[in-house]
């Protein structure tokens, strides 16, 4: 039970006070106190808190003052103040966001780069820069299909059901230790997609264009494996041409 109410936001301290006054129902300080294994002069300063939060109420008795324990449905409330508090702070957020976004933006004139690493950090990785998404937009890959259904399955399956989801279609130059995708399976996956043998070029990262924004390199190993993100529109722009060639070039390798 002390887990759940530290859950509700309670310290440890407090949640075994409000414990110990819920089961004696009402009682002193120095009772609640030895209830709960907790030194008087802490307890009294929780008991304030707890009062405050509507879980604790006070009356006097024969010149002593006697706390009581509120039915625990006021957690209930408490919880609700705190959801009304965050949807708050975040319309707050969103209503200057503009204008932290201008600030953040003033020197980025350069590009920005930013490193990931281990599988939590690709994850990371995964998700950043994704706001920048925009619908019927084309997401350029060098990738190793084979290698990253083997090594990350989870993670395939939920960025690859987020794209198609947004409708953003892709160009992609793949590796498959099962050959080419069917065609039927690159339709429904939003792909334009050109199959390249492991045998012959054996890579084990992957290179992510967003046309419009910048490119994420992948780099995968089971222990180690991390990445790279460089935001600038004109690196991006470039890499484009660049991989418009590769296309062309692993089109006619995949004639051979």
């Amino acid at each position: 039970m002390i887990t759940l109410l530290e859950k509700l936001g309670l310290s440890e301290k407090e949640a075994k006070v409000y414990l110990a006054a819920l089961e004696l129902g009402e009682d002193s300080v120095q009772n609640i106190a030895k209830k709960a294994g907790v030194n008087r002069a802490t307890t009294y300063v929780i008991l304030e808190k707890l009062m405050g939060l509507g879980l604790i109420s006070t009356y006097e008795k024969d010149k002593k003052t006697v706390f009581v324990a509120q039915d625990p449905k006021e957690l209930v409330n408490l919880l609700e103040e705190e959801r009304q508090g965050i949807e708050s702070r975040e319309k707050e957020l969103k209503d200057n966001l503009n204008q932290l976004t201008a600030i953040f933006n003033m020197n980025r004139a350069k590009p920005v780069v930013r490193f990931f690493e281990g599988a939590e950090g690709l994850e990371a990785m995964d998700r950043y820069g994704k706001e920048q998404l925009r619908k019927n937009s084309e997401l350029l890959y060098i990738m190793p299909i084979d290698l990253i259904e083997k090594l990350f399955p989870a993670r395939r399956k939920a960025s690859l059901g987020q794209r198609v989801k947004l409708g953003i279609k892709s160009k992609v130059i793949y590796t498959h230790e099962n050959g080419p995708i069917p065609g039927y399976q690159n339709k429904a996956e939003l792909r334009e997609g050109v199959f390249i043998s492991r045998d012959k070029f054996p890579i084990n990262g992957t290179l992510s264009i967003y046309p419009e924004w910048g490119i994420k390199l992948y780099y995968f190993n089971e222990t180690n494996p991390y990445g790279v993100v460089i935001e600038g529109k004109e690196i991006a722009q470039n890499m484009k041409l660049f991989f418009d060639l590769a296309w062309l070039g692993a089109k006619e390798v995949s004639k051979k």
